[in-house]
């Protein structure tokens, strides 16, 4: 219903001149004259079939419309939101609300739904997300926001996935819009491209680019995309650009990476240590003069106790400088004294092979090279070639003219020095300042001190790192067995007959002396071992029988321990000495004395040497023997029995195998029966006697090494408590029992 009388009037005019003389269908409307701006609201909401909240006390005043040719409802939308807009209203859709309402645009800020824009009549003020596909969200929301009202209009990038928040008036939206599909096109292709370096480090060229860019961009030059980062093996450099300004960072590039050469140069210290030369140079020359360049590098050639140092000519220079200062050091401050507690070998072993390489001319060969190289000093500059070795000239001679201290020695100066080794040192021993390096041995400290010159100090150091090391251990178990086996069968039948004819009296025997005679002629079988059997008739006939087997059965175990440190040898002898006598005879005296022992018993030497892996090379030699029985004659030794295994071989470590042996094996069978007789089937038993010996002798000597290679001595500690418990001996130890307090 109408509020007045005038608002009806206006919107019956309003229906007239929509219906007037259009044709049917169409939905032109024609305005003319003033019209007021909250019935034109009511005119869209019944054109258009739109429900539209709105206070007509905010919607005063009218427009002016001059439209002749008449309008569509498509039109008149747009028109009513142009109107309102020019009075600063505009219609909005609440989220979660189908109808539009008028508001001022001073409070339109977050009131809008987000349009999805599926067929729907669009509000005058609007929000949109859109997604920008080539271009950053940001960097276009800049440009965007140029062609939104002011006040009202507004763009927000959302997080990182180029979503863009667009809010404002629907012809802003549109522009917008509009504007986003121009500007988020795909640029230019952009590549990744690893540019070695030459003269600067990759970082070192990275950063310099960098300042030099930030400078260009402070003066208003055109910006030139792209960046240069240094790659991660500091050879080179990766250059990310467009392709289009490729050229010009190559450019860059090359134009920045740029420096003085560096060159590679061999040093060779006459008297002091290379090691301690290149601290030195470290602490003085890197420091002070290179900074940060990575061109830097110093190495020590231990081999031939050299520098090899790459670094800048101003560098050379100063290293140069250092090495002739310290050459020019007196030969006194040169000698000094070092002490080396030997730890792990005899000290009097270590200044031996020392000495030995002394005299050999080892130790100070390169110092005689040295010394008899020419003068002056030569160098030749060297970028990416062989090193430069740079000779300086000999100092001073500190000795006897024609002498040098380094010179070689000879004979007789060797020995003198051999002979002052093995005492003290001092400067009453001849000779002792003509000798570069002078060892003496402390037996009570187990100490090895030297007296010489640095560098021949750190040779004897880095050797006593090789020489002085704690060899690993070997536990050995010797296993010798001895198998006899023996098997002796004895069978018989003795037959005896006595008879007479007429004063003859005739007696009949087979006899294989199973028997005795007794004292009354007749045979018996007297105490013999086994099963026998008689069959008498005095003075008439006797018949022996006897059986007798015997099985032999032997196992002799010997197993002994050692203990040994590697490359050492061990022995092992436990031996039983028998005497015997010795008898000197004359015509008038016979004298007896001692003639000797003869030893039998076991006899272990072996010597291991633990190879890389998990095996051990043996030297051994193993001896097992026995006495046999009662010596024949008081004179005599008793017989023996001796086996023994010699050899060089290579067993795995904790793994008991077999390194020698002996298998003998006999067989006998003895038959003794009367001619003729003794062959008549069956009947011939009784005229025969049989012995048959069978024996077996197997000899295995096994070997088990176990290497004791814990530092702490676990694995020794460990073996020797479970002997001392299989032997029950009192370690020492005091036993610790719980008590119980109250």
């Amino acid at each position: 219903m109408c509020r007045t009388v005038a608002a009806c009037l206006t919107v019956l005019v309003l229906t007239a001149l929509s219906a007037h003389g259009q044709p049917a269908g169409r939905g032109d409307v024609s305005l003319a004259g003033q019209v007021e701006l909250g019935r034109m609201v009511d005119l869209a909401a019944q054109r258009l079939k739109l429900n539209i909240e709105y206070n007509p006390a905010d919607l005063k005043g009218q427009v002016t419309l001059r439209t002749e040719a008449g309008i569509t409802d498509e039109e008149l939308w747009p028109l009513l939101n142009r109107l309102l807009a020019s009075r600063g209203f505009t219609t909005v859709q609440l989220p979660g609300r189908s109808a539009y309402s008028v508001v001022k645009l001073s409070e339109v800020a977050n009131l809008p739904r987000v349009e999805s824009g599926a067929g729907e009549v669009v509000p005058g003020y609007k929000t949109v997300v859109v997604r920008a596909q080539h271009r950053p969200a940001k960097e276009l929301a800049d440009s965007l926001s140029k062609v939104l009202s002011k006040p009202g209009g507004n763009i927000t990038p959302l997080g990182d996935g180029g979503l863009l928040i667009i809010s404002d008036l629907s012809a802003g939206v549109d522009a917008a819009t509009a504007l986003l599909e121009r500007l988020d096109t795909p640029g230019p292709g952009a590549i990744v491209e690893e540019i070695p370096v030459r003269n600067l480090s990759a970082q070192q060229l990275a950063t310099l680019i960098a300042q030099v860019t930030a400078k260009r961009d402070a003066l208003g030059v055109q910006k030139v995309p792209g960046d240069v980062v240094p790659s991660p093996d500091g050879q080179s450099v990766l250059l990310v650009c467009p392709e289009d300004s490729a050229l010009f960072w190559r450019e860059q590039i090359a134009q920045l990476d740029r420096r003085d050469q560096a060159e590679t140069v061999t040093y060779s210290p006459r008297y002091f240590p290379a090691a301690d030369v290149a601290k030195l140079i470290e602490q003085t020359v890197k420091t002070t003069a290179t900074g940060a360049d990575e061109r830097w590098k110093l190495v020590v050639d231990d081999l031939t106790g050299s520098l090899v140092i790459t670094a800048r000519p101003v560098q050379h220079e100063q290293i140069r400088a250092l090495l002739e200062r310290l050459d020019a050091t007196p030969a006194t401050a040169r000698r000094p004294v070092r002490t080396f507690v030997i730890k792990n070998r005899g000290v009097k072993e270590i200044q031996g092979i020392l000495e030995d390489l002394l005299q050999a001319g080892v130790l100070d060969a390169a110092a005689e090279q040295i010394a008899s190289s020419p003068g002056p000093a030569s160098t030749t500059g060297a970028t990416s070639g062989a090193p430069v070795t740079i000779s300086l000239p000999p100092p001073p001679a500190t000795s006897a003219p024609g002498t040098s201290p380094l010179m070689p020695k000879s004979d007789s100066q060797v020995s003198a020095g051999r002979t002052a080794t093995s005492g003290s040192v001092g400067a009453g021993h001849s000779g002792t300042q003509d000798r570069p390096l002078v060892l003496t041995a402390d037996e009570g400290t187990n100490t090895l001190i030297a007296v010489g010159e640095p560098r021949l100090l750190s040779q004897v150091e880095s050797l006593l790192k090789t020489l002085d090391v704690r060899q690993p251990q070997v536990m050995l178990e010797v296993l010798m067995v001895t198998l006899t086996d023996g098997q002796t069968l004895d069978l018989g039948v003795e037959l005896e007959r006595l008879t007479s004819a007429g004063d003859a009296r005739i007696r009949l025997s087979s006899l294989f002396g199973l028997g005795i005679r007794g004292s009354g002629g007749d045979r018996t079988a007297g105490d013999a071992s086994g099963f026998t059997g008689v069959v008498l008739s005095p003075g008439e006939f006797s018949i022996i029988v006897r059986a007798l087997q015997t099985l032999n059965e032997g196992r002799a175990v010997s197993m002994p321990k050692l203990l040994v440190t590697n490359n050492q040898a061990a022995n092992l002898n436990s031996v039983v000495q028998q005497p015997y006598a010795s008898v000197n005879a004359s015509t008038t005296v016979s004298t007896t004395s001692f003639g000797g022992t003869q030893d039998a018993g076991t006899t272990v030497t072996i010597k291991p040497q633990i190879a890389e892996g998990d095996h051990l090379l043996l030297d051994y030699s193993v001896s097992l023997s026995a006495f046999l029985g009662a010596a024949s004659n008081p004179n005599l030794p008793p017989p023996k029995q001796e086996n023994s295994v010699t050899s060089v071989a290579t067993i795995p470590d904790g793994y008991t195998v077999v390194v020698g042996g002996i298998d003998l094996e006999s067989r006998s069978k003895t038959t003794s029966q009367i001619p003729l007789l003794g062959d008549i089937p069956i009947l011939g038993e009784a005229f025969k006697s049989r012995n048959k010996t069978q024996n077996s002798s197997k000899f295995y000597v096994f070997i088990r090494a176990n290497i004791l290679r814990n530092r702490g001595f676990d694995d020794l500690k460990y073996i020797s408590d479970r002997a001392v418990a299989d032997a029950k001996v009192d370690d020492g130890w005091p036993e610790v029992k719980p008590r119980i307090i109250r």
